[in-house]
């Protein structure tokens, strides 16, 4: 069997093209893996002998300096036409948004999908789970974590994201919890990276969608996440569940200051919180599994 995958760019598509990168490394799943470009594909088309044809394009639309409406027309077109087996990867920050709306039978076809709400399997074919971009090695864990509390929202405006959360969290943790947050901003990912392991608790608001980069890397590190409830509504692992008050902590504007301080002064209740989201973080990103499944799916077995 031939799988042909076409990428382009996102946010989101690493795990999937790890994925397949695992299966072309491994020929017992007997199936040949190739890639090209968005632009590539535009220019030669589908390859001869292609079976399987997998399709990512930037999943925003409204996003015209990511998204060429002209040039993502002649590549849909190339996609159309293929008589083979069809897969549309969906690489949208956000759990419950379909990037390719754009197509009448989007909610039929086959779909690899980032961090899917529950709402966004019901309607659609989702026969792979995906994950956001990040390596699925832990860091170490340190034992020592001198900075109770890290916040890295950055420089953006109160509503850039579409809602005022990361502004109203900053002002509770200036008013509340100053003296034990790190506000400051990391340029260096090494250097955010070593600061993760030197944390206790990393406190996560949404952006685009219903998590943001913060979230993985917490766990990976050893800290324990304290995100907003809206994580609750997604999928963020493929093969793990993160479960409220067992693998992280949830907050809304409301409970923000009660449930952070109850935090800070449990130190059993915060290590088995933050030990049980690192095991949950190794369980849920698996090439291995993945490719498994979408290997099933490709061969008509039951998965």
């Amino acid at each position: 069997m031939n799988l042909h995958h076409v990428y382009h760019s996102g946010a989101n598509r690493w795990y999937y093209l790890s994925v397949l990168k695992h299966i072309k490394e491994h020929p017992s799943y007997g199936i040949t893996v190739t890639t090209s470009s968005l632009a590539n594909f535009i220019r030669e088309g589908v390859p001869d002998g292609t079976d399987v044809l997998s399709y990512q394009t930037f999943p925003d639309e409204h996003n015209r300096k990511k998204f060429n409406p002209a040039a993502i027309r002649e590549s849909d077109g190339h996609f159309h036409s293929f008589k083979g087996q069809k897969i549309l990867v969906d690489a949208h920050d956000c759990g419950d948004k379909d990037a390719y709306s754009r197509m009448a039978s989007s909610h039929i076809l086959p779909k690899v999908k980032s961090h899917p709400t529950k709402f966004f399997l019901k309607g659609n074919n989702v026969i792979l789970m995906s994950a956001p971009s990040v390596k699925r090695e832990v860091f170490p864990d340190l034992p020592n974590r001198p900075i109770n509390v890290s916040c890295k929202f950055g420089k953006r405006g109160d509503w850039f994201y579409g809602h005022p959360i990361r502004a109203i969290v900053t002002r509770y943790l200036e008013e509340s919890f100053s003296e034990e947050t790190n506000f400051e901003w990391v340029p260096s990912k090494i250097d955010y990276f070593e600061e993760m392991q030197r944390t206790r608790i990393v406190v996560g608001a949404p952006g685009w969608g219903r998590h943001n980069g913060s979230y993985c890397q917490a766990l990976k590190a050893g800290a324990l996440l304290f995100a907003h409830r809206s994580l609750n509504e997604i999928q963020l692992f493929p093969h793990a569940r993160l479960v409220d008050g067992h693998d992280y902590v949830s907050y809304d504007l409301f409970d923000f200051k009660a449930k952070l301080y109850r935090i800070l002064h449990d130190e059993k209740e915060f290590d088995r919180i933050r030990n049980n989201g690192r095991e949950k973080f190794k369980q849920g990103l698996n090439y291995e599994k993945s490719a498994d499944q979408l290997t099933k799916f490709l061969k008509g077995e039951k998965t």
